[in-house]
């Protein structure tokens, strides 16, 4: 199913942030003390880029969880569509 993958792909994207996340953290502390600012204006950032990918992500699970609902209403329509569309052949 399509859920299946949207929900892997998902998982793989929020790893791969958390991991270049780190990184980045660890690379700005290692900026000289002296330019202190600096690195509280990247940590500032990342925390920005950090909501905006949470609520990102948050939607997308959102979106995922409700195509798979769908998928399975439109597999039920279709089965029983398919089943009544026998029924009326059958009659005839």
């Amino acid at each position: 199913m399509a859920a299946a993958v949207s929900f892997r792909w998902l998982e793989i994207l929020e790893k791969e942030f958390d991991k270049a996340f780190v990184d980045l953290d660890l690379l700005l502390g290692e900026v000289d003390p002296d330019q202190c600012e600096l690195t509280y204006d990247g940590r500032q950032k990342m925390t920005a880029l950090s909501a905006a990918f949470a609520q990102l992500c948050h939607k997308a699970q959102t979106i995922f969880q409700t195509n798979a609902k769908l998928e399975v209403i439109g597999f039920d329509s279709n089965r029983i569509v398919t089943i009544a569309f026998g029924s009326v052949i059958l009659k005839l």
